[in-house]
């Protein structure tokens, strides 16, 4: 492929038509990745996926810069775009993207989705949650439930605003208390700079994709996606099923579900079958049911 720091491909090759996945993927990291579903698909499509930035000192910038350099350098190639996937709050860039090469190549690409979720304040505290409890073994129970309590309250302020300043907010709070919290422990395990800045800058640049996101407030673009739903109850459409299901069912053009883990969904071969079909067909109508 073209060498840019926007894109990197993760299968197929040719010169055919790209298909672009939106996605954060970090060394460590549980849930499966696109690379993983493209290997069972066996695609023969070039398959692109988003580098966000690698690593990041603060919030960062917003939802259109991230946007402006994916577009940018997919436009740069002069390749024409077949189908675009997101993943979890990757689905709000992916349905952004997809309308802005729409206007650019004069057709609509696919917009295919993995559990769709919209940036939200307690994803993002839950995420804090979760990488501050790794420090409880190396500093004890109380400077972690401080700044988890801290968190907690920053979330529920978060979610008195509603809006994405306040998410925002939110997000340089938990960045602060992760500092907070972490370089205490890193003294304690005797890290050097470049380690420290490692985990510190990649934390960040989570939560800066993340809070970026909320600048695409609106699922209004998915009704235009084929969704692909895995059987956790709380990602996804199953969350908005849990307490409207009229809404998760208007929420896509047509949904796909699978019985695994929100954590397996980019790796459950029938997943993988499905995309394979779909990316080789020329009628997203047709309805599927697995």
């Amino acid at each position: 492929m073209e060498n840019n720091d926007a894109w990197q491909e993760i299968g197929g090759s040719g010169p055919g038509q790209l298909v672009l996945a939106v996605d954060f993927t970090a060394t460590g990291r549980p849930d499966a990745r696109f690379a993983d579903l493209i290997g069972l698909a066996g695609t023969g499509h070039p398959v692109w996926e988003t580098m966000p930035q690698a690593i990041a000192t603060d919030v960062g910038p917003g939802g259109a810069a991230y946007l402006d350099h994916w577009f940018e350098a997919v436009r740069a190639t002069g390749r024409p775009v077949g189908a675009v996937l997101g993943f979890c709050a990757g689905a709000v860039y992916a349905a952004a993207l997809a309308d802005r090469l729409t206007q650019w190549q004069e057709s609509a690409p696919r917009l295919i989705l993995f559990d769709p979720e919209l940036a939200n304040a307690l994803g993002l505290y839950w995420q804090f949650h979760k990488s501050v409890q790794l420090f409880e073994g190396i500093l004890g129970p109380e400077p972690v439930a401080r700044a988890d309590a801290a968190g907690h309250r920053a979330l529920q302020a978060a979610e008195a605003d509603g809006t994405p300043d306040g998410l925002r907010a939110l997000g340089t709070e938990l960045v602060r208390l992760f500092r907070e919290v972490s370089g205490p422990a890193f003294d304690e395990l005797e890290l050097d700079a470049e380690s420290r800045a490692e985990f510190t800058e990649s934390f960040t640049a989570f939560v800066a994709y993340v809070v970026a996101a909320g600048d695409f407030p609106s699922a209004e673009p998915w009704k235009k996606a084929v969704a692909f739903s895995s059987a956790s109850p709380l990602s996804g459409l199953n969350k908005l099923r849990s307490t409207d299901p009229n809404s998760a069912a208007e929420a896509v053009a047509r949904e796909l579900r699978f019985d695994c883990d929100h954590m397996d969904l980019l790796r459950d071969k029938r997943a993988a079958q499905a995309l394979a079909g779909l990316l080789s067909s020329q009628d997203l109508s047709r309805q599927i049911r697995m």
